[in-house]
């Protein structure tokens, strides 16, 4: 592992770095005397959705005798332009992974017309024969461009019937637990954009109210430049929702249900001329994960150990309501405007409890008790946008656009916890031992202006310039009663208020064989936080610079490079700031730290990518490092309640590599895998004692489709996460698989799918955490085998329609170059 870093470093180091979108023209020695001041350029777009192909191959031949002289890559608006060509005759060939090959001919480049424009190349979905049906290729279930990865939702039928979250179970550098808490690169720090926006509800809680049946494709982006948010040490999850241009009424209605009292329906309608676009969505789901936990806790004090064995249940459920909707209206071929705006309740419950017995060791003290947990979280959100675009150029490189984002989430979250005394046999008594009841009332504002500037220069280089402001506003009260009796100990309220205004800039260009985009974003922000029981407000005032370097080259065998570097930071939450008592339950109290400041992360990356036909594989490796790292604490006070809490006390350090591949093994079998390990290492101190911690972790995860036919497919998934670590704890390995099965009728109008998840039965999360004092071990594990049944169907084929570039909606993040 000490060796894969070093390699990085040189790799990082030397030249620069890697490496180049648009190599220089290759010649041979038959021109190699010709004056080279030809061009030849255009656009590259998908001839179904008329979306410009990033990435997509450009190759210049020579007509006389089919010598390959020059070539590259198109680049996020879909154009490329290649130069230092000397005077001849030419054809052009333009490819992409999945789609046929189109060729454009006699192309001239003579003295008095030393620059050709090919205009717009449109490349569509190749096809194949599998006896005699002739089967249209799909995209990739995962694209892994160079600088982010695209899973295609439309392929993953095992995601029909879920979420987000379920999307990601089997998506490469993701990983889930059996509760849908997601990490990236094993950390949860990351932020959730959808369609380039930031959402109402943040992390998991957001990734879990979208169904996947909405969704276009998920863009993972582990480091973003500096026109993004620097928040979330991992990167950015972007959400890419489905959205369709075809003139006229056009629609899609999904619904589904499962074992275990899981439902959910969701439908999207557009109604497009040439001038606007309305359109409109609705979504409902109600879904419920049954489960069961055991853990036992150790204490030590003098010469006796105290035990608690808890033996119950772990039920979850989710639910939600969203209508949401909005235009687009076209001033002009080069102006349009955007409103649209949401509105939606959601809701997470929890059904805990069980059998509980407390004993000492040596002693007589043996007690026994049944527990009943209920908890719930539920609010009302709303958000609305408005934006613009103007296009000072015809292939809109040129242009200015703004936004304004509002919203706003109210919540109201309460918890019961009566733990009733029994006998040995956990027949319940009336007698209470606890009876707590909490309420926790929450209401956020959160508002978002921005603006955007792109100037193209010369020879392909590119100035980029933003500026953003973000205010935050958030109130919370906290109740707490026991035995119906307010207790002021544990009653509290918060008032947070965080405003960050930022400004950025980007120069992007090239030095022959090296691209590169060059960034520096700066933000000011000032925190706030007022509290009833304190005279004094908790402020944070303070400036952060965040610099990115990203540097790439494209090779005409099909090669890609690229590295990169940027500068990420994760602040803390109010409940991570809130510095009073919060009651979990009678044995574990937590506590916020004002004093917490946030940590920053320094991040590189280094990535190759080889193609094969229909084939490619994927190297990636990463270095991240951590300052003022936010260190979860757990300690045993002499009350003999376990008191957590946060502190900024350590470092760690993050060090491997990805290997993904997408194999085309015959014309009915797709294999898409991946493995991942990285060295994880963490250095400081807790409670004044060393917690310096070395583990290799390692995960891997495959996903095979097998297409019978053009209208029925079967696709396996498994996924399996090795042992892990932290600062007083540590994590088991994890084995999961689904299996899905879909079929299309009506021509691809209507399609049902039935999926089984956590085949084996294997998916669980069990570990230990430890202290000063005391032990503790858990494993929690969710329902096995469960049956989802989902059925898709369209409007009018719900597809893209033919038409100017000029006309598509806003595809959401845009790409580094």
């Amino acid at each position: 592992m000490k060796n894969l870093l070093i390699l990085m470093l040189l790799i990082l180091s030397t030249s620069g770095t890697v490496f180049s979108q648009v190599p220089p023209a290759m010649t041979n020695a038959g021109t190699a005397n010709l004056v080279k001041n030809g061009k030849i350029k255009g656009k590259i777009i998908d001839a179904e959705t008329k979306i410009p192909m990033e990435y997509a191959n450009i190759a210049i031949y020579r007509k006389q005798d089919a010598k390959l002289v020059g070539g590259g890559i198109a680049n996020a608006s879909g154009t490329f332009e290649i130069s230092e060509l000397p005077f001849g005759n030419y054809y052009v060939e333009a490819a992409f992974i999945g789609f046929e090959k189109t060729t454009v001919n006699d192309v001239k480049i003579v003295p008095n017309s030393t620059s050709v424009d090919v205009g717009t190349i449109e490349l569509a979905v190749s096809r194949q024969q599998i006896g005699s049906v002739d089967v249209v290729a799909e995209r990739n279930r995962v694209e892994y461009k160079i600088d982010k990865k695209v899973i295609n939702v439309t392929n993953d039928i095992n995601a029909a019937g879920g979420n987000a979250v379920t999307v990601l179970e089997n998506t490469p550098s993701v990983e889930v637990d059996i509760d849908g808490n997601v990490s990236l690169r094993g950390s949860s720090s990351f932020t959730v954009l959808i369609d380039g926006r930031p959402s109402v509800l943040s992390g998991s809680d957001a990734l879990k109210q979208i169904p996947s049946s909405a969704i276009q494709n998920i863009e993972i982006i582990t480091n973003p430049s500096v026109k993004y948010d620097p928040d979330g040490m991992a990167g950015i999850i972007n959400v890419v929702m489905k959205k369709n241009v075809l003139s006229g009424i056009n629609g899609i209605v999904n619904v589904n249900l499962g074992t275990g009292k899981k439902y959910g329906t969701d439908m999207m309608f557009n109604y497009k001329t040439k001038k606007y676009n309305l359109f409109f969505g609705a979504n409902w789901n109600d879904n419920t994960d049954e489960g069961n936990m055991k853990s036992t806790r150790e204490t030590y004090a003098n010469d006796t150990t105290t035990f608690l064995i808890t033996d119950g249940l772990r039920n979850q459920s989710r639910g939600g309501q969203q209508i949401k909707g909005g235009f687009d209206y076209f001033l002009s071929d080069n102006t349009s405007v955007t409103l649209s705006g949401e509105v939606g309740k959601y809701n997470f419950d929890g059904e805990g409890g069980g059998n509980l017995r407390e004993y000492k060791d040596p002693g007589t003290y043996d007690l026994y008790t049944v527990q009943r947990n209920l908890s719930s979280r539920e609010g009302n959100y709303v958000s609305g946008q408005a934006s613009f675009l103007t296009k000072f150029d015809e292939n809109g490189t040129h242009k200015l656009e703004g936004s304004f984002d509002y919203r706003n989430r109210d919540g109201l979250s309460y918890e019961t916890i009566d733990e009733f005394i029994s006998d040995a046999s956990y027949q319940q008594t009336n007698n209470y031992l606890s009876r707590v009841y909490t309420t926790e009332d929450d209401n956020s504002n959160d508002y978002r202006l921005k603006v955007d500037y792109t100037l193209p220069l010369k020879e392909g280089a590119k100035f980029e310039a933003g500026v953003q402001s973000r205010m935050e506003r958030e109130t919370e009260l906290f109740n707490f009663k026991n035995f119906d009796v307010n207790d002021p100990k544990y009653t509290s309220d918060m008032d947070f208020k965080e405003d960050i205004h930022s400004a950025y800039s980007t120069y992007s260009g090239n030095l022959k064989a090296i691209q590169y985009m060059l960034g520096l974003r700066g933000e000011y922000t000032k925190r706030s936080i007022d509290h009833s029981k304190t005279t004094d407000p908790y402020t944070l005032d303070r400036f952060d610079f965040f610099p990115s370097a990203h540097f790439s080259y494209e090779l005409l065998d099909k090669s890609q490079f690229m590295t990169s570097y940027s500068r990420r930071i994760n602040r803390p939450g109010g409940r991570d700031l809130d510095p009073f008592p919060n009651y979990m339950n009678q044995y574990t109290i937590r506590v916020g730290n004002p004093a917490l400041k946030p940590e920053y992360t320094d991040s590189y990356e280094f990535s190759y990518m080889r193609k094969f036909g229909n084939s490619f594989v994927s190297l990636e490796t990463f270095y991240r490092t951590t300052n003022d790292l936010i260190t979860r604490i757990q300690e045993l006070k002499d009350d003999g309640i376990i008191y957590m809490s946060a502190d900024n006390l350590n470092r760690d350090h993050s060090l491997g590599g990805e290997l993904m591949a997408n194999i085309n093994l015959t014309k009915w079998l797709l294999v898409n895998t991946s493995f991942s390990i990285y060295n994880y290492k963490l250095e400081g101190e807790v409670l004044g004692k060393s917690v310096d911690k070395e583990s290799t972790n390692y995960s891997g995860r495959m996903n095979a489709t097998v297409k019978f036919s053009a209208d029925s497919r079967m696709q396996l998934t498994g996924f399996y996460r090795g042992p892990s670590v932290s600062a007083q704890g540590d994590q088991k390995g994890m084995l999961f698989t689904n299996l899905s099965y879909r079929q299309d009728f009506m021509k691809k109008k209507l399609s049902a799918t039935l999926s089984v998840r956590d085949v084996l039965g294997t998916a669980k999360f069990e570990g230990t955490s430890y202290g000063d004092n005391f032990k503790s071990s858990f494993r929690m594990k969710r329902e096995p085998r469960v049956l989802m049944l989902t059925l898709s169907y369209k409007i009018n084929n719900y597809k893209m329609d033919k038409q100017a570039p000029s006309e598509q909606p806003s595809q959401g993040v845009d790409d580094m170059f």
